[in-house]
């Protein structure tokens, strides 16, 4: 019978450097002594792919790209909380008080920060808010924050600000570690993404009021930050001509059709279906378009390949992660992507979560009859210098 209690520690801590964040967890359940030599840390020298947090009925659950396997966790700090996305490992979660906390997936550390300041007029569109946000605490909370993100890692730097998106996309706050308040930004724009990118923040939205009509200016915007390039990357979400388990195009079923009416346009180019007194409109994503801002012409040009790396896009601070980095074999020039569209109907959970391929354009969306996601899914960078067993 093996001895694995003797097996020396140095020895020990030299295996788990090559082992997978799973495996590694794993390793600490084989006994009491391989437990304690994880808790001493995690130090690997190959990087770690983001995880997709997302939500079923019954609990949090992950979904490792690598292996391509879900794994359900234990995140009672996430209970009756919202979670708004993530930045540097760590999460922003909003209670039903609207009390915003940065939370730390494997620390479980937590920082309080101060309760954003709006009120109705900040709100728009006025129906919105009278109808549902005024009324149901749970809109409230998880509407508040569109998107933050952290310019450093808590854990590394304790000279950091978080920057937020709230409001229903209109307003810009950020606080420094340490003030009592945020400071609030006064913005002309309807914001959809921000980003820390050599030591300030930068920000993409669309004019109020616009009247560009051109396909670009439609998409949905994030920033990127790619090998010290800024990237511009625009994601096309148009309506699903099919939408699994609830609507068929194809289907010849009058008495289907009658309790679905197509409200579109003559040509169907959309889709509504009604449902009581909701008309919902189902989107989903169908291709991206990269740009990379050419510092000395001050332009951005597209970028047609992402060669040797994956990209993870969605309520997240993206990011960029070389292949040649992982331990194990993946192959490049893949989107990651969440469903993080604010204007999408998600009655029906959050089915807009898939990988895009750079090459031939394919999309595939490997979660959508596994679980039904009833929250918003965001990836979360998974830091192995600061990772700890707890």
């Amino acid at each position: 019978m093996a001895d694995f209690e003797n097996i020396p520690k140095d020895m020990l801590q030299e295996i788990t450097k090559f082992l997978s964040i799973p495996d590694y967890i794993r390793f600490g359940a084989v006994c009491s002594h391989w437990l304690e030599v994880i808790k001493e840390g995690y130090y690997s020298p190959h990087k770690q792919l983001p995880w997709l947090i997302f939500f079923d009925i019954e609990s949090p659950r992950v979904f490792n790209p690598l292996d391509e396997k879900v794994y359900r966790i234990e995140l009672p700090e996430l209970h009756q909380r919202h979670c708004a996305g993530s930045s540097h490992g760590w999460f922003i979660t909003i209670d039903l008080n609207l009390n915003i906390n940065l939370l730390n997936l494997f620390s479980k550390n937590q920082v309080k920060l101060p309760q954003l300041p709006f009120d109705a007029s900040d709100v728009w569109p006025r129906l919105y808010y009278e109808c549902f946000w005024s009324k149901w605490p749970e809109e409230r909370r998880d509407q508040l924050i569109y998107k933050a993100v952290l310019s450093a890692d808590p854990c590394k730097n304790s000279d950091y600000t978080v920057m937020a998106i709230y409001c229903c996309n209109f307003k810009l706050a950020f606080w420094r570690a340490g003030d009592i308040t945020w400071t609030v930004i006064d913005s002309d724009f309807v914001l959809q993404d921000i980003i820390w990118f050599n030591d300030a923040f930068y920000v993409v939205g669309s004019k109020i009021n616009s009247h560009d009509d051109s396909i670009l200016q439609s998409m949905k915007k994030y920033l990127v930050n790619f090998m010290g390039d800024l990237l511009l990357v625009y994601r096309s979400i148009a309506p699903a001509e099919v939408y699994e388990g609830y609507y068929n195009e194809s289907s010849s079923d009058e008495d289907e059709a009658d309790d679905y009416p197509n409200q579109g346009n003559d040509n169907g180019a959309l889709k509504y279906y009604q449902c009581g007194v909701d008309t919902m409109e189902f989107l989903r994503t169908d291709g991206f378009m990269l740009f990379k801002l050419d510092q000395k012409e001050n332009k951005f040009v597209e970028l047609k390949n992402i060669n040797g790396h994956v990209l993870f896009l969605g309520s997240n601070h993206a990011v960029f992660t070389p292949t040649t980095t992982l331990a194990e074999k993946m192959e490049d020039n893949f989107i990651y992507f969440s469903d993080d569209y604010e204007c999408a109907n998600h009655m029906y959970g959050y089915r807009d979560s898939g990988v895009y391929n750079m090459r031939d354009k394919s999309i595939t969306f490997p979660l959508n009859n596994i679980f039904h996601q009833v929250k918003q899914p965001t990836f979360i960078d998974i830091n192995p210098d600061t990772f700890r067993f707890v």
